[in-house]
């Protein structure tokens, strides 16, 4: 970690008020051919249960894995203080009752269309994944033959195309439609606000993750941090899901150490 991230967070842990939000896949997990087999990396989690348990700071994790999925693979329960927000921020554990009434009529039946288009790529191309959500469907091609990816990621951008209430959100090996408008930027600003925070830290690797990049300030005191290569508008960048687990612990310990009572 450089010295230019390392004064940042100093800055950023001395706020009072703070909300760490982090992306899940690619982020605090490493990618894997099966999506359901994917784990944080060891003190990922801790982590995070540390952080969110340090006086002023509220924590997130941001993803667009489906909520029940997310709480799945985390392991992350309502006692440990950390939000999840599922869906890129069409579902949130802090409001069950809105993600019970996710989808109106209209909204179900685009979603059925879009799902049985995307089954029709699937006989043609059976090598990728389906990841079926409660507002949209993806289309998984990591690990695929690279001709084969590009024609199935073709057909569904095509699909995404011919309706125009159906949001197209492609990602890495990915191309998810979405029936409803949701996008981790609207999901951490909406966040921010409930919680009073002063200043945000967000991290991610992905392109759904630019959307939040892009919406926080760093003038203001938030902090964006790019998880990996590629061209971003996060204003900090670290190499892998290791260096994630070793930030979270520096805030956590800057944190701690501010709060600390003067002697003498």
């Amino acid at each position: 970690m450089g010295a230019e991230l390392r004064a940042a967070l100093a800055a950023f842990a001395a706020r009072s008020r703070v909300l760490i939000a982090v992306d899940f896949d690619g982020t605090l997990a490493p990618f894997v051919l099966d999506p359901m087999q994917a784990r944080a990396v060891p003190g990922g989690l801790e982590a995070l249960r540390a952080a969110a348990a340090s006086g002023g700071v509220s924590v997130a994790v941001v993803s667009g894995r489906d909520l029940a999925t997310l709480a799945a693979l985390t392991g992350i329960g309502p006692r440990d203080g950390v939000t999840l927000v599922g869906s890129h921020g069409a579902q949130t554990n802090l409001d069950p009752a809105r993600n019970a009434g996710l989808l109106d009529q209209d909204a179900t039946a685009r979603l059925s269309t879009v799902s049985g288009e995307l089954e029709a790529i699937k006989n043609r191309y059976p090598a990728v994944r389906l990841e079926h959500k409660p507002s949209a469907v993806a289309l998984h091609t990591r690990g695929v033959e690279p001709s084969v990816a590009a024609a199935a990621t073709a057909a569904t951008l095509q699909v995404g195309q011919r309706y125009p209430d159906v949001h197209v959100m492609p990602g890495k090996n990915v191309v998810e439609l979405s029936v409803l408008e949701a996008n981790k930027g609207k999901a951490v600003l909406t966040l921010a606000q409930a919680t009073s925070s002063q200043a945000t830290l967000y991290l991610g690797d992905d392109v759904t993750d630019e959307r939040a990049f892009a919406a926080l300030d760093p003038a203001s005191g938030d902090l964006t941090v790019k998880v990996g290569d590629g061209d971003s508008a996060a204003a900090h960048r670290v190499p892998d899901q290791r260096s994630v687990v070793a930030l979270l612990e520096l805030f956590v310990d800057l944190r701690r150490a501010g709060q600390q009572p003067a002697l003498g």
